[in-house]
């Protein structure tokens, strides 16, 4: 039977498609990239976007105000019956015909400085638009730090339990030969199946947790759920994470740098900023306001059914006029709005510093508990690694000594647990120390995401 040419192509077609999805669903995240795949899908931080450019469009039109405002009508007046004879000022009965056309610019010279604080603040609400996006691009980065942290330890935790049932299987294939060469009792036997089982369902709890731990990190970072999401596993290898260097920086420091560059503050500052701006502008609402302007008009006028009125273009350039004034509006009595208008800004600005104090002494609270916490991880994982290796050497010298008959089941039960459970401790620690450096380095200014 033989393939035409097309069918060929279709199949090799078929297989390079094939291939590709295979390649991309075992395509390796690792934490950055998973970081960036969340801020740029977080709704939330889209949200913030779009309200930065609001915050623009407010900045062209505070810019706008300085310009002068030119504006221009026509009316147009069909009248019949009892009407008003522009020429004589007398009553009439006739039907007549008026168009008239204007243009009028006009420009505010003084306001209480309303259009500078008023450009002042749309300068500093667009920072504070873009600090508050840079707060939730950070937020969203720092939690799928978590959930990828959380995600990777149970992967971790996986493996860990696997290896420890394939380590109980060959226990208890060993004790269960043993026990029919009548070197083990059935007692034993029946200790080391427990033991395996509560390996076994160990293992099945730990996968369970690895799934929910991916679902949430899925989740956070608004991945498709049904799509395979594979993580980079290079910080569970033994010497991935290094534990030799003992940082020298205090919270002191780190706290001094995070005032400049630190952004949840830089929006509190600038919120500050508005509002104290916004007092100045209340104070410009009892300050006379003082507006040139200057136009032009013309118009055009006839009687229905009377001839002689001369045509339309020549009555526009007869009437004809210009004009030009200037106009002072002073502010004398409006009950207690304006005075109260006043008030209310003063308190709102004195609301913003206290946020803003309040948010500097939460700021040293977080970077004081970020450094204690990674110190404090890096000395753990240091003393785990020396109780794994101890407790290594103790569990493979209880089991040499079990099958030398020398020790029990129940203290080959008890090593092993104790080896697995030192593991897991030390999985968590260089984990949680890799987050905490993350988060130091971020309260130093670095950004939250590398690559």
């Amino acid at each position: 039977m033989r393939m035409s040419l097309t069918t060929l192509w279709n199949l090799t077609a078929l297989c390079f498609s094939a291939a590709s999805l295979q390649l991309h669903a075992q395509e390796v995240w690792s934490v950055d990239r998973c970081m960036a795949y969340a801020v740029e899908h977080n709704r939330t931080v889209r949200q913030r976007s779009y309200e930065v450019d609001n915050y623009k469009i407010d900045r062209m039109n505070a810019i706008g105000s300085f310009l002068p405002g030119i504006s221009g009508g026509s009316s147009l007046q069909y009248s019949w019956g009892r009407s008003v004879d522009p020429e004589t000022n007398t009553y009439n009965n006739i039907s007549t015909f008026n168009n008239s056309y204007s243009l009028e610019a006009s420009l505010t010279i003084f306001n209480g400085g309303n259009l500078v604080n008023q450009l002042r603040r749309s300068k500093a609400a667009e920072l504070m638009g873009k600090a508050a996006l840079q707060v939730e691009q950070d937020n969203t980065a720092i939690e799928t730090f978590q959930a990828y942290i959380d995600a990777l330890y149970y992967y971790g935790s996986v493996k860990l339990a696997r290896e420890k049932v394939a380590e109980s299987d060959s226990l208890l294939r060993k004790t269960r030969r043993q026990e029919e060469l009548g070197l083990k009792g059935m007692a034993d036997v029946a200790q080391i199946e427990a033991q395996y089982a509560t390996d076994d369902y160990t293992l099945t709890n730990q996968i369970n947790l690895y799934e929910a731990a991916m679902l949430a990190l899925k989740q956070q970072m608004n991945y498709p759920l049904d799509n395979p999401l594979m993580l980079d596993t290079v910080l569970l290898e033994t010497n991935a994470i290094d534990l030799s260097l003992m940082p020298d920086d205090t919270s002191n420091e780190i706290f001094g740098v995070a005032l400049d560059c630190n952004p949840t503050l830089r929006q509190s500052h600038y919120n500050r900023e508005v509002y104290k701006l916004d007092m100045k502008r209340s104070w410009a609402n009892v300050l006379p306001t003082v507006s040139l302007f200057a136009g032009i008009n013309s118009s055009y006028y006839k009687e229905l059914n009377v001839t002689g009125y001369a045509d339309f273009w020549q009555q526009l350039q007869n009437n004809f006029g210009q004009y030009v004034g200037m106009r002072i509006s002073i502010p004398l009595f409006n009950g207690f709005s304006r005075v109260n208008s006043v008030r209310k800004a003063k308190n709102n600005y004195r609301i913003a510093s206290e946020q803003y104090e309040a948010q500097k002494e939460e700021l040293q609270k977080l970077v004081a508990q970020a450094v204690l916490d990674r110190n404090g991880f890096l000395k753990e994982s240091i003393q785990m690694e020396k109780k794994v290796h101890s407790d290594s050497i103790a569990y493979h010298v209880t089991k040499r000594k079990y099958e030398e008959g020398l020790m029990t089941s129940l203290d080959v039960q008890t090593s092993a647990s104790a080896l697995l459970e030192s593991k897991v401790t030390l999985l968590r620690s260089k984990l949680s120390y890799v987050l905490k450096c993350r988060l130091v380095d971020y309260y130093k200014g670095n950004n939250i995401i590398k690559d």
